[in-house]
């Protein structure tokens, strides 16, 4: 399983990494279509993460929704459980960006998180497709994987507290913001603690649906520019 979870990691990285310095990505964003090669790139993405899953699930080790932390939970619970580890989250970064603003400090890897809108468009569909996949897809799709698959496969291994390190680590490179990769981080050991103290996925995907689709709506409110970003930062 542990090789299985090595080539995941490395067919991720090799994806991202070609996307990143062959230039593809700057076409697309000169591209009058750029949502939808962007849509086809999350998906060829999801297949990556999710096809190895399939053929383990029916070809090999004939595991079920339940091996992936689908564990029965009631809805009220889960979603107190993904607001309380939104408010853990938000409570952290509070603190940190106090820290950071009262000692005037430059922490790398700790910047807001890039916009998301620039690369699709601000036009009507362009929004209705980042969204889809920013707010309905994403945070479903990595969550079967990140938590549902690695997390648990990787804390049966080694232990969990390495095991959530690890996945946290793996989460804030596969997002590939640089600037921002500590508090994805962060955000990502909080994902992990709400499934290991539940044994369910299921307050990990409402907590991400959540996180997603406040930071979706302040982005949308941005570039209408309802608010300015000097009133969030």
């Amino acid at each position: 399983m542990l090789i299985v979870v090595s080539i995941i990691i490395l067919l991720i990285a090799a994806t991202n990494i070609a996307l990143y310095y062959s230039g593809i990505l700057e076409i697309i964003k000169s591209s009058s279509y750029k949502s939808f090669f962007l849509l086809g790139l999350y998906l060829l993405q999801t297949v990556i993460l999710i096809l190895p899953l399939i053929i383990l699930t029916k070809m090999r080790y004939k595991l079920r929704p339940r091996d992936f932390g689908f564990h029965k939970m009631s809805l009220r619970k889960s979603l107190l459980s993904a607001i309380e580890g939104y408010l853990l989250y938000i409570g952290i970064t509070l603190v940190i960006t106090i820290i950071v603003l009262n000692f005037d400090l430059r922490i790398p890897g700790y910047q807001l998180p890039e916009r998301i809108l620039p690369l699709f468009g601000n036009d009507i569909p362009s929004i209705v497709i980042a969204g889809i996949i920013v707010v309905a897809v994403a945070p479903v799709v990595e969550e079967i994987f990140f938590r549902g698959f690695l997390l648990r496969t990787l804390s049966n291994k080694i232990g969990l507290w390495a095991g959530s390190a690890i996945t946290a680590s793996v989460f804030a490179l596969f997002h590939m913001q640089f600037a921002s990769i500590i508090p994805i981080f962060i955000l990502s050991l909080i994902i992990n603690s709400l499934v290991i103290r539940n044994k369910s996925i299921y307050p990990a995907i409402y907590f991400h649906i959540l996180n997603n689709a406040i930071a979706f709506v302040i982005e949308i409110l941005l570039v209408f520019e309802v608010i300015k970003i000097e009133s969030i930062i």
